[in-house]
């Protein structure tokens, strides 16, 4: 019976520990990427030569953010911001 308490006191311990480690949701953040993402592509559609580069290049690096959160990985918050304001800036 001692063992029984033990082997479910570890199993409630490693699942609230399992609970805590898993990294919250980054609603609002990835919603802002994902508009800034594709309001890149319509500035992109509507320039040519080296400013459409430019903004296609920043595009990739917002969809790679994207990518980075949704795997998971660390993303710093600074970053998010940087792009994010370069986006709003058109570059």
């Amino acid at each position: 019976m001692k063992r029984y308490r033990i082997g479910i006191g570890t199993l409630l311990a490693l699942t609230a520990s399992t609970a805590l480690a898993v990294a919250p949701p980054s609603g609002p953040r990835k919603d802002a990427l994902a508009t800034a993402d594709a309001h890149l592509g319509e500035l992109a559609g509507q320039t040519k030569g080296a400013p459409q580069h430019l903004l296609l290049m920043q595009q990739q690096k917002i969809r790679q953010v994207i990518e980075d959160l949704d795997a998971g990985k660390h993303v710093d918050p600074s970053e998010i911001d940087r792009v994010l304001e370069n986006a709003e800036r058109g570059y």
